[in-house]
Order: structure tokens, then sequence, then C-alpha cells
């Protein structure tokens, strides 16, 4: 039972980082894919700008006693490398920080 809520969740994972890269990708960005399985950054994206953001995407998830986003933190390693979390979801373009108020 474990190991599949394990593969249910990594498989969610990866559906909501691929979304990430889409829309990166739409908005003219390169994107690089960490090849690791697991590590601190997801994502690194080069804006047209030339700017360069290395990110955590995660899925945005609701409190279930409130209905208000759910905020992350980094690791003291993402700190130290300048990650930004990425939040995406069904409803909501993706955004680095859960839109305040939203339900």
């Amino acid at each position: 039972m474990e190991l599949d809520h394990l593969k249910d969740s990594a498989r969610i994972g990866t559906i909501y980082e691929h979304k990430a890269i889409n829309q990166f990708l739409r908005d003219g960005c390169h994107v690089f894919k960490n090849v690791m399985q697991h590590g601190p950054i997801d994502i690194v994206v080069i804006h047209p700008n030339g700017k360069i953001e290395p990110l955590d995407v995660k899925k945005r998830s609701i409190r279930k006693r409130d209905n208000y986003p759910i905020h992350r933190s980094l690791t003291k390693e993402q700190k130290k490398l300048n990650v930004k979390l990425f939040y995406t979801d069904d409803n909501y373009e993706g955004h680095y920080h859960p839109p305040k108020g939203a339900k």
C-alpha cells in the first residue's frame, strides 16, 4: 500500500512539473530539467530577458480546515542555491506564491 501511494505521489508531481515546463515554454523561456529523481531543483528556467531561475515545482495544495493554500518552505540547500518555489494546479496558471486569499 505504501509503495502505491509513493508511485501516485510521484506521478502527480511529474504531471504538475510538466504543466510548469509547458507554461514557461509558451512564455518563450528555455527550460532545463533535473535528471536526478530527487534533488533541490526540479527545473532551471532561462527567461527571454536572460534571467535564470532555479525552481522547485509544487502542486498547489489546500488546507482542509480553512481552504487556504499551504505554503511550503525551502530547505537549507535550496536557500543556498537561491531556489524559488513555483506552484501549479488545474485552476490557476503557475505562480511563485499562492495567491493571498485564494480558496
